[in-house]
């Protein structure tokens, strides 16, 4: 009986301060992620009718808030990324070690499941073995990790290779039809340095529309 009413502390415990410790603060770091999000889809938007009639210095102080904005953006989705990361590595064995040291104690308690515990001896060897290795791994790969992650923070934003475009990707536009309404998928690219923006529709059936 002893160690039935013991459970809360060897087992309810330390699962309930992970919910709290590790999911807890991969919450508060989503909300950061959403926040940072929309602030620079925000920014973004603000930005999209600005005039190339408006003067160089304004689209310029522009140009520095977005990047600003895309900085923090960035850092935001690389905690947050990290952070699902450490706590997906973490379950692995915060859930199985109370768990196993609950049924070490039952076996030790009672006397008359010697037999099982002796049964139970090779599988609890393996799984401890198997825990320290998971273990183990999860300190490795963190480093890597969080190597990885300065290396992209360190890294120049503002390096492009040759020929490359300042911003390029697809673009969904919305075009009436005699029956309705179709969304034409579009390949855009921009070049910040001539100011430079194409469009190129991607549909087989009108491939060679510019």
């Amino acid at each position: 009986m002893f160690q039935i009413q013991n459970a809360d502390d060897v087992l309810i415990t330390p699962l309930e301060r992970f919910r709290k410790e590790q999911i807890g603060a991969a919450k508060e770091v989503k909300k950061k992620f959403d926040k940072e999000a929309e602030k620079y889809y925000s920014t973004l938007e603000r930005h999209l009718n600005l005039s190339s009639k408006k003067k160089e210095a304004y689209l310029q102080e522009a140009d520095t808030q977005i990047d600003k904005e895309r900085q923090l953006f960035y850092d935001a989705s690389l905690e947050y990324v990290f952070k699902i990361q450490e706590v997906q590595e973490k379950k692995k064995f915060e859930f199985v070690e109370p768990l196993l040291a609950f049924l070490q104690g039952l076996f030790t308690f009672y006397h008359e499941g010697y037999e099982l515990a002796h049964e139970f001896e090779p599988y609890k060897q393996q799984l401890q073995f198997n825990l320290q290795n998971t273990r183990n791994n999860f300190v490795s790969t963190k480093q890597e990790v969080e190597k990885l992650m300065n290396r992209i923070r360190s890294a120049d934003q503002d390096y492009k290779p040759p020929g490359q475009w300042t911003m390029e990707g697809f673009l969904y536009v919305q075009e009436k039809r005699p029956l309705g309404c179709t969304w034409t998928r579009h390949y855009c690219t921009y070049d910040k340095g001539s100011k430079t923006f194409t469009m190129s529709n991607t549909e087989n059936k009108s491939a060679g529309k510019q």
